[in-house]
């Protein structure tokens, strides 16, 4: 009667010792990010106990000219990040899981090759490439370099959705008289919408969150990154870990989108 007693408690300390594992690694995760959430909202210049809650960092951050030309600077970059990382990411996707060519396992390899490099390598490598070709340094050389790093990530994303498309529909509108042009715009690209929503958001908060990259090629541009960067070296000030809460925020809330609309595209 004992040893039955005893082994109906085994599943249920699996469990909660399986919860419990969870939890510890959610918390090792989500300190950093937190210590910055209520640091942000302490009155003091620097975080100290007794904690007194304010709002005047978050507004000294939405009103500061530095953060808003800043802003300005790293819109001006991410947008068209966004915009040609989506189409080149999306013609790769397609390519890849659409058509059958002699080196297409070698074509994934290469074009996936920049995600596995370390950023701060390839920043540099980026810089040398733009010195030597005259391109110089600003926003468009920016541009260009997240571009390289952002495609092969937006590509895979799409890939996963594009994946989930079974060719027969291709093949049977195909039959029915529809030409390439017509079955990309009514058939292929409406069925993967939502995975190049997807990878449009992804591509949108990598390019808003980079700094290795930028910081090589931005030239005089001061970025959100570089600016947060810039005050941790020369000075702290508490509008620090607003302001990197405000990104957190807004990059939280966009990554849930995306998600959300990955989910509902594998369905």
């Amino acid at each position: 009667m004992s040893t039955r007693s005893n082994r109906s408690w085994l599943p249920r300390l699996s469990t909660g010792l399986w919860y419990g594992y969870l939890v510890l690694i959610i918390a090792f995760l989500m300190t950093p990010l937190l210590s910055l959430i209520i640091a942000s909202f302490d009155s003091g210049q620097t975080f100290s106990l007794p904690f007194e809650f304010t709002l005047e960092w978050y507004r000294n951050a939405v009103t500061s000219t530095s953060v808003q030309s800043a802003v300005d600077s790293t819109i001006r970059i991410s947008v068209p990040v966004t915009i040609l990382s989506t189409v080149i990411g999306t013609a790769g996707a397609i390519a890849y899981t659409r058509y059958s060519f002699r080196g297409r396992e070698y074509f994934k390899i290469v074009a996936l090759l920049p995600i596995f490099f370390p950023l701060i390598l390839l920043g540099l490598g980026m810089s040398m490439w733009a010195s030597v070709t005259g391109l110089g340094y600003g926003i468009v050389p920016a541009i260009i370099g997240e571009t390289v790093w952002i495609s092969p990530i937006v590509m895979f994303v799409v890939s996963i959705s594009a994946l989930g498309v079974d060719p027969n529909i291709e093949e049977a509108a195909r039959d029915l008289g529809a030409d390439t042009l017509t079955i990309y715009k009514d058939v292929l690209l409406p069925l993967i919408a939502n995975g190049i929503v997807s990878g449009a958001i992804f591509a949108f908060v990598l390019s808003w969150n980079n700094y290795y990259i930028v910081s090589y090629l931005k030239g005089s541009e001061i970025t959100i990154t570089t600016w947060i960067h810039g005050r941790m070296t020369q000075g702290f000030t508490p509008v620090v870990p607003a302001l990197a809460s405000l990104i957190f925020y807004a990059s939280l809330l966009l990554l849930l989108v995306a998600i959300v609309m990955e989910v509902r595209s594998e369905r």
